[in-house]
This record gives C-alpha cells, structure tokens and sequence, in this order.
C-alpha cells in the first residue's frame, strides 16, 4: 500500500510538471495589443509614413526622414525613440532597421516621438496600406536644418548683418557730410 501511495504521489508531481510546461509563458510586453491599423491610424495623435535614415542605442533610436504626414505636426526629419528611455531599453521598446519605411503612430510626449511594440507601428507595405492613406495627406513641415545652398550658415545671422550694415553704412555717410562742411 506505501507503495502504491508512493506512485501515486509520483504520478501526480510529474503530471503537475508537465501541465506546467504546458501552459503558454507570459507575455514579455506590459501593454494591450494595439487596435486593428484602420482603427488606430484614425485615434492616433501622430501618424506618418517615413523611411529610417539611421539608428541609435542598437536601433531603439531612429532618425526618420517623413515622406507623408497623416496627423499631427511632423517635419520632414524626425527622430523616433522605441521608449521612454532609448539608452535603457525595457521589454516593450521598439527597434528599427535602417532603410525600413513604416507607417508611425507614436506618441508624442515632451516634444518627443515615443513609440513602442504597443503600438500600430508596422512596416510599409504601399498595396495594404495605401487605402488607409488619407485623402488630405500631408507634406511634411519643412525642416529648419534642410536648408541648403552655399549660405545657408548664414541664414541665422543674415538679420543681425544687414543691420550693421545699415547702420554702418549711415554713420560712413555722416562722417563724409561732416568732413564736407568743414572745408
């Protein structure tokens, strides 16, 4: 009869281990999956498509230059961080790959585009997407660093120069009138 116990126990502990392997492991991300993409692209404070110039922090960073601005004030070159903090990834931070186009939907927050595997975010594929593409899209807003041409260094002080250069040139043409009226 200990005997039988004995297996009975035995029995049980291996049939308790193995409906533990059994059970599905846990979701890795602590966030809701994101809404089927027509849903979202339409709650989303932020949508745009762009392709990923370069990455940062082994790709949870990605400098974007934006072809299409959806919703939101984007401009022409943004930088997308998968998380709250890029340099300490955490289990639901996004990564990207250089030269992948997407179609964001990040949050903005702080003045910053803040994305993560929770959201709707997803590679771009043209011919399943572009019915999502709304009929006002968007170009981008300008962005201030892509001006370009020989001077455009100089585009931040070209005030400040034509000014001392008005001023300049006013007080030459004083001292010339001055100089003149005393010979």
């Amino acid at each position: 009869m200990d005997v039988a116990r004995g297996l009975g126990r035995i029995v049980s502990v291996i049939g308790l281990a193995g409906a533990l392997v059994l059970v599905p492991a846990p979701v890795l991300a602590d966030c809701q999956l994101a809404p089927p993409l027509d849903k979202a692209v339409i709650d989303a404070a932020s949508v745009f498509v762009g392709t990923v110039s370069s990455i940062h922090n082994h790709g949870f960073s990605a400098e974007v230059d934006v072809r299409e601005v959806w919703r939101g004030e984007i401009a022409g070159h943004v930088v997308v961080d998968g998380g709250l903090d890029p340099a300490n990834p955490a289990e639901d931070d996004r990564q990207f790959e250089v030269g992948v186009t997407y179609l964001f939907l990040p949050t903005p927050i702080d003045g910053r585009l803040v994305d993560s595997i929770c959201s709707a975010t997803t590679p771009w594929v043209e011919e399943a997407m572009a019915g999502l593409r709304p009929p006002e899209g968007l170009a981008p807003e300008p962005t201030p660093s892509s001006q370009t041409g020989p001077f455009s260094a100089l585009a931040g002080v070209a005030g400040p120069l034509l000014v001392a250069a008005i001023v300049g040139g006013l007080l030459i043409v004083t001292v010339l009138v001055a100089r003149r009226r005393d010979t």
